[in-house]
């Protein structure tokens, strides 16, 4: 797709890179171009204009590594402004352009399934693929589709995954995207003339409004329709610490707690058998707790991605209901997910709202209680299903009790501030691609910066660079006093004290 001009023309060399052979895809947003080929692999440069770089590594990272590979990301002095660019090795042929419509049925499946198992790895990083098809490539052999980039707005509901991934296929098989036509979505037969009338009847299914009675609304009802009773991309993409900058090792600094994660969490779910031998239980879940805006919902995703599971992430609003007895079957529901597709991480956030004390409830509020007594049972026994939960929580003082014990949160770890190394680690990233003057000594003020949250270093950071552009010039330590005589450290020593004076009554 080239809907502008390109910035570079066909020819044109980038710090060092091969030249340019193709335009393959020009936007606002993002441009492509082939850097040749070499084997089966073809080498293209991506150029996307946005904040986006952390996103579009996991993204990559999730990608089966024999079809899409990351080579490298230039630096932001060989980019154009405000650009991430880099250079990814794709294994097969751009989609655009190629037609299915001669295609066998069985094919025509296979093509299916794998755009299924493309959204199916998007779910394990919270993403979902854009199937854009000067943007997506389909490899050979197993005709794997492998979508380069996220979309950039997430999808959280299972029944538009679904739908997502219908229309992906539709328009590949068919050349015709669904929602361009009028009057209805016509048989894929229509145009792929080797579709059975099963397959056209699956894509028509998925294609119906969730209130209809024969509609498809979960991926593994997709899969069994297309004859497969299991997902196939779990193993593609787990990530293992052995790949640097992965997991756990993308969180700055921190180490102790690092460590107590991978010794306490890791090991144990990964490879349970020498825990088993000495009679050791595999934990059910761990509880994160500590004060706001210190990183615990960053660092729950990046032990989700470490232990390389099937991922769900939930708030407590999306099992909500304003009808009694039906966040009971919600969270029912989650669980059932959870094991259908294990082994699988199940990430809760704001806990205390789920499971709040049944002690403190009143008389309106005794519906709760039946909520916590179904995640209570749940949570038995989730080692022995498989799941592993991950909760996280800035008010465990309001979290019940039974909740806590062990045998269900087995875990209870405190996630302070960041360290020192975090802090000087955070604030280099912040301060990446920014006018920096030479006086600025990033290890001197993190040592200054005791008690800020990692929300503060990133608010502090946006705060001195606003007034190193109010005087024209680079930000320095100057622009950093500045700022901290506004902005404080949210985490004092008496709050950071309660915190600890928890940890040390069990919590």
């Amino acid at each position: 797709m080239i809907q502008k001009r390109p910035t570079f023309a066909s020819g044109h060399s980038l710090s060092g890179l091969p030249t340019f052979t193709k335009v393959l895809h020009a936007t606002d947003s993002t441009e492509l171009y082939s850097l040749g080929s070499t084997g089966d692999k073809e080498s293209v440069l991506i150029l996307y204009r946005g904040d986006l770089r952390e996103r579009l590594e996991q993204w990559w990272a999730a990608q089966p590594p024999q079809f899409l590979e990351l080579s490298r990301i230039l630096e932001p002095n060989e980019s154009p402004l405000n650009s991430l660019v880099a250079v990814l090795r794709v294994s097969g042929r751009c989609l655009e352009g190629l037609s299915q419509k001669e295609e066998s049925d069985e094919i025509l499946r296979t093509l299916f399934l794998s755009i299924l198992d493309a959204v199916d790895r998007g779910r394990g990083v919270h993403m979902d693929p854009d199937f854009n098809p000067s943007l997506t490539w389909l490899a050979p052999g197993n005709r794997a589709v492998c979508p380069l980039l996220p979309l950039i707005d997430p999808i959280r509901d299972e029944e538009d995954q679904v739908r997502l991934a219908a229309k992906a296929f539709y328009s590949l098989a068919a050349g015709v995207e669904p929602d361009m036509l009028s009057g209805g979505v016509p048989s894929i037969q229509r145009w792929a003339k080797f579709a059975t009338e099963g397959l056209a009847q699956i894509v028509d299914r998925c294609l119906q409004s969730s209130s209809s009675r024969t509609a498809i609304t979960t991926l593994s009802s997709v899969y069994k329709a297309l004859g497969r009773e299991t997902y196939s991309s779990k193993v593609e993409t787990s990530v293992t610490p052995s790949i640097a900058g992965q997991g756990l090792d993308k969180v700055a600094g921190m180490h102790a707690l690092k460590e107590l994660l991978r010794q306490e969490v890791v090991e144990p779910v990964r490879n349970p058998e020498p825990y088993r031998q000495y009679a050791l239980s595999i934990p059910n879940g761990i509880l994160l707790y500590g004060p706001p805006g210190c990183g615990k919902t960053y660092i729950a995703r990046q032990l989700a991605q470490e232990l390389g599971h099937y991922f769900v992430e939930v708030i407590p609003s999306e099992l909500a209901s304003p009808y009694i007895h039906q966040s009971v079957v919600r969270i029912r529901e989650l669980f059932d997910s959870a094991a259908e597709n294990a082994p699988s991480v199940v990430f809760i956030d704001e806990f205390e709202a789920l499971v709040p004390s049944r002690e403190d409830l009143g008389g309106h509020q005794q519906y709760k209680s039946e909520e916590v007594n179904e995640f209570l049972a749940h949570l038995n026994g989730c080692s022995e299903k498989r799941i592993f939960v991950i909760a996280a929580t800035n008010q465990p003082h309001k979290i019940d009790a039974a909740v806590r014990r062990t045998g269900r949160l087995d875990k209870l770890i405190y996630v302070g501030p960041p360290d020192e190394e975090a802090r000087r680690e955070m604030l280099a990233f912040h301060l990446r691609g920014r006018p920096v003057a030479s006086d600025l000594a990033v290890g001197l003020l993190a040592e200054t910066l005791g008690g800020y949250s990692a929300s503060d270093l990133q608010f502090l950071v946006d705060e001195a660079a606003r007034n190193a552009m109010k005087k024209h010039l680079p930000i320095s330590m100057e622009s950093f006093v500045n700022a901290m005589e506004r902005i404080q450290p949210s985490v004092t020593p008496d709050i950071e004290a309660q915190y600890q004076t928890m940890e040390q009554r069990g919590f």
